[in-house]
């Protein structure tokens, strides 16, 4: 996955006012919280196959750390 189409996936799941960004904090997005990080988990599963551990997503800080746990 490309970090634009990781960028556009977090776009849709978040549906936030401006475009995601990677230096983007999570703590600062209105739209982030328990239900989109089920989303992202979700979308990354089927679009990868590969899970992400809830417990990695809640460490997370920024989009890029997002990012870094799918294609790292």
């Amino acid at each position: 996955m490309t970090e634009k189409e990781f960028l556009d996936m977090m776009d849709e799941i978040l549906d936030a006012e401006e475009p995601v960004k990677p230096e983007m904090v999570l703590d600062e997005i209105e739209e982030w919280d328990s239900l989109s990080a089920v989303m992202f988990q979700s979308e990354i599963f089927k679009r990868t196959k590969k899970p992400v551990a809830p417990a990695d997503v809640r460490k997370a800080k920024t989009i890029g750390d997002l990012y870094a746990l799918v294609k790292g």
